[in-house]
C-alpha cells in the first residue's frame, strides 16, 4: 500500500510540474493591440437647431435652398487632443467622397448639458433643385487617428 501511495504521489507531483510549465496561447492578444485613442462622434446634424420627430428622434435630414449656407454640427467626445475636423460629401452613402471643409481645432465648445464637445462647420448647399447629398464628418486627433465617420443628409428644395 505504501509503494502504491508513493507512486500515486510521484505521478501527481510530475503532472503538476509538467502542467505548471505549459503556457496557454492567448487567442485575443493580437485582437486587442491598440495603436492609440480616437475621438468618438456622438451625432452629426445639419442646420442651426436640432429637429426631432414626434417620437423624439433627432432628424439628420435637412432641406435647404440651393447655394445656402448650412452648418454641419459635430458632437463628439475625446480623451486625446484634437487636431482638426473634416467634412465630406457624396452623392450616396457609399459613393466617392469629396472634401468640403477642414477646420483646425480650437473653435469647438464643451456643452455640459450634452457632456460632449460641439463644433459648427459651415458649408454651402449644392446648386440645383432636388439635389441630395450625404454629408460625412470625422474628427482627427493629434495622434493622426481619425474617428469613424458619421453622416447626415442634405437636400435642396424642389
Amino acid at each position: 500500500m505504501k509503494i502504491a501511495f508513493k507512486n500515486i504521489i510521484a505521478c501527481l507531483v510530475g503532472i503538476f510540474l509538467l502542467t505548471g510549465c505549459y503556457n496557454e496561447p492567448d487567442l485575443f492578444e493580437e485582437l486587442l493591440v491598440s495603436n492609440g485613442k480616437v475621438a468618438q462622434i456622438a451625432v452629426v446634424w445639419l442646420g442651426d437647431s436640432k429637429v426631432y420627430n414626434a417620437a423624439g428622434v433627432l432628424q439628420t435630414t435637412t432641406t435647404v435652398d440651393s447655394l445656402s449656407a448650412v452648418n454641419v454640427n459635430i458632437e463628439y467626445t475625446s480623451e486625446v487632443a484634437v487636431k482638426e475636423f473634416k467634412v465630406y460629401s457624396a452623392a450616396t452613402s457609399s459613393g466617392s467622397q469629396t472634401l468640403l471643409a477642414t477646420v483646425p481645432a480650437g473653435a469647438q465648445k464643451y456643452d455640459p448639458e450634452l457632456r460632449n464637445y460641439v463644433i459648427k462647420v459651415p458649408i454651402t448647399a449644392p446648386k440645383g433643385k432636388n439635389v441630395t447629398l450625404t454629408i460625412f464628418a470625422e474628427v482627427v486627433a493629434e495622434n493622426s487617428f481619425a474617428s469613424s465617420q458619421k453622416s447626415a443628409t442634405l437636400k435642396t428644395k424642389p
